[in-house]
């Protein structure tokens, strides 16, 4: 596969990070991962300000480029909720000459609520947190694919994924 930037958002509890971690390996893509890396900038504890946010968005834009420039294919897991957050990204992909494929999971709500009442390891986003952001979630203004995340189905979704891909290389 030839550098792409591949963007994966979505709620949390969705799968998006599941999935996102996956698809990395199964592509041998960079990884960036908007939870783990506020626990690298923050670790004496998180506020989630949007000085904060907008710190691990930009940390990893410019991950994201200095990989390209290396000819890595990366694959970027946030919940992107907001334009101003994805824009940057798109902006990057442009400038670059590179394809950009977006992926928004999305799950059951009762499969989210189930998923975000446990402890997970990386995310401390909760049932709350993902209702708070299930209201300012902006409509996502690029081509994506969305892909319906349920227990056990991370082999269909990863094969729905590179039909996608490889669907839209020869459209393009």
């Amino acid at each position: 596969m030839n550098t792409v930037l591949i963007l994966v958002c979505g709620l949390p509890g969705s799968g998006k990070s599941f999935f996102a971690k996956h698809l990395s390996e199964k592509i041998q893509a960079a990884y960036f991962n908007s939870d783990l890396l506020r626990k690298e900038l923050f670790p004496k504890g998180r506020t989630y300000s949007e000085q904060e946010k907008q710190l691990v968005y930009d940390t990893m834009l410019a991950h994201t480029s200095v990989n390209i420039e290396k000819g890595k294919t990366v694959v970027i897991d946030a919940t992107f909720y907001k334009n101003k957050l994805r824009t940057p990204f798109y902006k990057l992909a442009t400038q670059k000459h590179i394809p950009l494929y977006i992926f928004y999971i999305e799950a059951d709500q009762q499969l989210i609520k189930t998923r975000t009442s446990v402890a997970r390891p990386d995310s401390e986003a909760d049932y709350t947190v993902y209702l708070k952001l299930k209201e300012l979630f902006e409509p996502i203004e690029q081509p994506y694919k969305t892909l319906v995340s349920q227990q056990n189905n991370i082999e269909a979704l990863l094969s729905e994924a590179l039909t996608y891909i490889s669907n839209e290389q020869k459209r393009n």
